[in-house]
């Protein structure tokens, strides 16, 4: 799971969460972890969940610092983002020659 992906999450849930909602958080958790590929993502989300339940009656004034503190505990814990770790990053292109195609002949 990237970080883009994680703020969109951390988000929606932030909105469950503000409209006394939380079946829909928990739902969006499920989701989350259903799709994802990693441990840690998995812990840093519930994590997530656990500091925006707990700070429900006092999430509107905070919400930046949370929010923030959230990205930033997820980039410390190892969360491969769009660029970095090697989860991330930009795929290898394919040589157009002729001899040398997607099936790996050539010479």
């Amino acid at each position: 799971m990237d970080t883009f992906t994680f703020m969109i999450a951390i988000i929606l849930m932030m909105l469950a969460i503000q409209f006394n909602e939380q079946w829909l958080a928990f739902s969006i958790i499920a989701i989350m972890i259903l799709t994802m590929r990693s441990i840690s993502a998995t812990v840093i989300l519930v994590f997530a969940m656990g500091v925006l339940y707990f700070m429900r009656g006092n999430l509107e004034p905070y919400w930046p610092f949370i929010f923030f503190g959230l990205i930033i505990v997820a980039l410390i814990f190892g969360m491969k983002g769009a660029g970095g770790g090697d989860a991330g990053g930009q795929p290898e292109y394919y040589s157009p020659d002729m001899y040398s195609g997607l099936m790996g002949g050539g010479g």
